[in-house]
């Protein structure tokens, strides 16, 4: 149970590593005490002058930009996957259309010839042919 109070959360911040706290602040929302750790991130990395302002905010712009790069790369393969399984099931669409057409067209014929043999016969008239 003490492992669960919020001073024990604090302690646990204090002692951990810088790396770990930036984790901690990525995953903010699944973090039991969200501003203990805000609070801890901020005295920690608390920018001292204008230089150091300005040098987290280049590095903070090249994690943002290599992460959109990431995920566009994601997004660009899953698209074209995606895409190309579309495209694989519309020809196959495409084909089972076109060969029902065919099957359905040769039925056609058929009925029509044995149709035709049978006004040759003499069995059903010509009226009834058309």
């Amino acid at each position: 149970m003490q492992k669960k109070s919020e001073r024990y959360f604090k302690e646990y911040l204090e002692n951990i590593t810088n790396d770990q706290l930036v984790q901690f602040y990525d995953d903010i929302e699944w973090t039991p005490f969200p501003v203990l750790v805000i609070k801890e991130y901020q005295n920690r990395f608390k920018p001292k002058n204008k230089k150091e302002v300005l040098q987290k905010l280049k590095t903070h712009t090249a994690i943002a930009k290599e992460k959109s790069k990431e995920l566009r790369e994601l997004a660009k393969t899953k698209g074209s996957k995606t895409a190309k399984e579309i495209q694989t099931r519309g020809k196959k669409l495409t084909k089972s259309i076109s060969d029902a057409k065919f099957i359905s067209s040769e039925k056609n014929l058929l009925i029509l010839e044995k149709l035709a043999g049978l006004n040759k016969k003499g069995i059903i008239t010509t009226k009834e042919f058309n």
